[in-house]
């Protein structure tokens, strides 16, 4: 569950899991007849059936890189490094780790002697293909001084990224302004990756994720460090992307500098928000006013733009060693005006008779409980919510069972669609939210397979704002007495509208939105089906009648959540889904085991929840 971050987070220079203990005597370098197997590997490497030479290779990659050191580090040329090469078509970048300083060591060292070795093995194999996992492994051989790093290197080959990388760096693939691949990140544990190095507890490159990926003239590869990928999702650079577009500025140089902007600016906000940074932390379960907003890193971006040589002038014998980096100049960066389009677009104009944040007359206090179906062998179940009460929003999903018939996880897909709806709410709405918007957006950007049903409910000044797919829903009571129910959506009975995007699912058109009124005092009970298939709105009205006055949304979801388990495990006797089964035909008797999921939200005025 998420919640709202309202508190401030006290930076920490190191967020290691493990002290770092070096011991001269446990390092081991290579030697000269080791090194001598790299040269025996580069010599008799084959070209690959699908490989094609520079010169034959009907694509090419246009580089731009931006960097920003941390601010206030001691050392001003901080701690990441990387190279373009603009002759074989690569591009590499490293993060040090900072937790050297403790022992007195630069911590950008390494980083910068490693990919400088990089640069050195590139160009001194002369063989027009490039292999970044030998490149790679024989930097890693001869860099000698203390320390250790991330790191990735990227090689266009025909049309084909040939990709290595180690820890938490990586790359985006963007597709016609749509994020269509993202690196996986290699950690040992929350915010420690894996790190090349010759210490005991570092790692070396067979541990290296190696893979090629298709790509396509028009492509966009943006690569980055930590720094870049800990402080902005995808969707937001999506929007940079379109932004700097429509301004007639769209080069590679251009937007890795506006984006380097724009993770910069976040960083610095940990007061409130979500980041991935953030987001990841809550999922490890780290409390939210202590993980809240960005983290002020080293930012390493690169842009290239994946381009069909023909009709493009490839420049050859230019080979740039970046390890200098760009002072951060705001006031005086070529960019401001796009970036003050960006700030633009993630505010939708508010509608007339809608209320900013502000100015509201209610609001709503949020809580919620969940109970995963017992006897799952995924004990996370298969539902899915989250709550903000920043955007007064809450959101639910349900995924489809039927799908771990497959061997998918059913969950994986209400998980990631809750996640993406969150991750938009943070990233591009100040005010006022568009539940329509959010599920539309959060639905093209959930990759995994899978289904799930879905609800997302705002409060906007005096009404709840509703979209909603499928079976998940909720009701409305006042004075302890249920006034609304959402209507269900099934193709038929047990077959809820669901969002995916197999041929048999459905998509965010078919959705019902909706706007009802309400008052001081109303209750919202929202669930999955296995809140509604085994509790009539009835029993609620008991529950809720039983504890009114109290205010406790947590313990009325807790105690609805558990009526529910209860009447699910029952045999015998009548229930809403048994009774709806006899509607269409089928014997039915007793609840309906499932994942049960309860948000319960009361509708107050503001100084109530102060």
């Amino acid at each position: 569950m998420f919640a709202w971050c309202c508190l401030a987070l006290r930076y920490q220079e190191n967020y290691s899991l493990r002290p770092y203990q070096d011991d001269e005597s446990l390092r081991s370098y290579p030697e000269e007849d080791e090194r001598s197997l790299f040269d025996e590997k580069f010599k008799n490497m084959p070209i690959q059936r699908d490989m094609k030479t520079l010169n034959k290779s009907s694509l090419m990659m246009n580089f731009g890189s931006f960097y920003i050191p941390k601010m206030g580090k001691s050392n001003p040329t901080g701690e990441d490094a990387h190279f373009t090469s603009k002759d074989h078509q690569t591009i590499g970048l490293a993060d040090g780790k900072s937790s050297w300083k403790k022992e007195g060591t630069d911590a950008g060292e390494y980083a910068r002697q490693l990919m400088n070795n990089c640069l050195v093995v590139l160009d001194a194999k002369d063989r027009e293909i490039v292999y970044p996992q030998l490149i790679l492994e024989e930097a890693y051989l001869n860099t000698k001084v203390d320390g250790s790093s991330t790191a990735c290197i990227i090689t266009l080959t025909g049309e084909s990224l040939n990709v290595v990388n180690v820890g938490d760096s990586g790359f985006m693939l963007f597709r016609n302004g749509i994020m269509v691949y993202k690196s996986s990140t290699q950690q040992h544990g929350f915010n420690y990756p894996y790190q090349l190095g010759k210490s005991d507890h570092c790692d070396d490159p067979r541990v290296a994720e190696e893979f090629i990926i298709g790509v396509r003239a028009g492509d966009w590869v943006v690569a980055g460090t930590n720094g870049l990928f800990d402080n902005m999702y995808a969707s937001e650079m999506e929007v940079a992307m379109k932004v700097v577009g429509e301004a007639g500025c769209l080069e590679p140089q251009v937007l890795a500098q506006v984006l380097a902007d724009l993770a910069f600016e976040n960083s610095l906000d940990y007061t409130q928000g979500i980041s991935p940074y953030s987001q990841a932390a809550l999922k490890e379960g780290y409390p939210i006013p202590i993980k809240c907003g960005g983290k002020p890193d080293d930012i390493t971006v690169i842009v290239a733009h994946i381009l069909p040589t023909q009709g493009h002038t490839l420049v050859l014998g230019n080979i740039e060693n970046s390890y200098s980096f760009q002072p951060y100049l705001p006031k005086k960066s070529p960019t401001v005006n796009v970036m003050d389009l960006i700030v633009a677009k993630r505010c939708k104009p508010i509608k007339k008779g809608m209320k900013t944040l502000n100015e509201r007359s209610l609001m709503m206090n949020i809580g919620s409980s969940y109970i995963p179906k017992k006897g799952k062998s995924n004990p996370k179940g298969e539902d899915a919510h989250f709550i903000s009460k920043h955007h007064q929003t809450i959101g639910l999903a349900d995924g489809v069972s039927s799908w771990a018939k497959k061997g998918i996880d059913a969950g994986e897909y209400a998980r990631q669609l809750m996640d993406n709806c969150l991750t938009i709410l943070y990233t591009k709405y100040m005010e006022i939210v568009y539940p329509q918007l959010v599920l539309q957006e959060a639905y093209s950007n959930t990759k995994v397979k899978g289904s799930s049903t879905a609800c997302i409910i705002t409060l906007t000044d005096e009404s709840l704002n509703v979209v909603n797919v499928g079976d998940s829903g909720f009701m409305l009571f006042r004075k302890g007495n249920m006034i609304y129910k959402s209507s269900t959506q099934q193709h038929r009975f047990n077959s809820p509208y669901q969002l995916g995007k197999n041929s048999h699912c459905d998509d965010p058109s078919v959705a019902e939105e909706f706007i009802i009124g309400v008052r001081g005092g109303d209750l919202v009970v929202a669930g999955t089906d296995g809140l509604f298939d085994n509790v009539f709105a009835s029993e609620m009205e008991v529950i809720i009648k039983q504890i009114v006055g109290t205010d406790q949304p947590e313990l009325l979801a807790q105690i609805l959540a558990e009526q529910a388990l209860e009447n699910s495990l029952k045999t015998e006797g009548v229930s809403p889904y048994s009774q709806a089964a006899s509607m269409e035909g089928y014997r039915r008797s007793g609840g309906k085991p499932d994942d049960i999921t309860v948000v319960v939200a009361h509708i107050l005025p503001p100084n109530h929840l102060l």
